[in-house]
């Protein structure tokens, strides 16, 4: 990376900030320190943290689609075996924050407004059910890094719809703790969740490539003033 002095000149602010910043890139593991060298970029795919990766969805970066199919691959691997534990260890308060969240995402969905934020409240306390809370900061980070599609994923009357009737399977399979039904229930609910996400996934692709021609020309005239 250019020296603080020179990153400090091209943003407009003080090398104290500068110096702040990368201490926070550091620290999620996207760039590194080397003696008597300078600052690098590290591999992100090799050595990156998770917070790394909701740092680049809050700044609204894109995901490639291999990025995307990963980040849906981890959460299936994630969720469908959290549900084990959460059917061993779930409580009654872990009952009626899911009963809460499902709540939620009716009432939403009666006043015809998205179900996104609850419908990912509904999956974090299934996590939150396992009572581990490695478990939990992962699947906390995987649903701030996926906002922005699951906002899209939800205009879909027939997904919400969809969504809803499959978390009642699930939490009544872990009411029930039954880990072959919550299994089942968990693993089918994430099939098509991640189907629509490639789906949408490949819309907003068609969409930006549409709009590129256009950003191109608009970039190209300030460069050659």
């Amino acid at each position: 990376l250019p020296s603080e002095r020179l990153l400090a000149e091209r943003f407009g602010v003080t090398r104290a900030i500068v110096r702040e910043a990368i201490a926070k890139l550091e620290a999620m593991r996207v760039v590194e320190r080397r003696p008597r060298s300078g600052v690098y970029l590290r591999a992100e795919s090799q050595v990156g943290s998770l917070d790394a990766i909701v740092m680049k969805a809050d700044l609204g970066l894109p995901f490639d689609l291999k990025e995307s199919d990963h980040l849906s691959e981890f959460r299936s691997i994630l969720e469908t075996q959290a549900i084990e534990l959460a059917c061993l260890r779930r409580t009654q308060e872990d009952i009626d924050r899911l009963d809460a969240c499902m709540s939620a995402c009716r009432e939403r969905f009666g006043r015809g407004e998205s179900i996104a934020q609850p419908s990912a409240d509904f999956h974090l306390a299934v996590v939150a059910a396992t009572h581990n809370q490695f478990l939990l900061r992962a699947a906390n980070s995987c649903y701030l890094a996926t906002r922005e599609l699951r906002e899209a994923v939800f205009t879909d009357p027939a997904v919400c719809r969809r969504s809803i009737r499959d978390h009642q399977k699930i939490r009544d399979a872990i009411a029930k703790g039954s880990v072959t039904l919550a299994r089942r229930a968990m693993k089918d609910h994430l099939h098509v969740a991640n189907h629509y996400w490639r789906t949408q996934f490949a819309t907003g692709e068609a969409a930006a490539g549409a709009a590129s021609p256009a950003k191109h020309r608009r970039r190209r005239g300030p460069m050659t003033r």
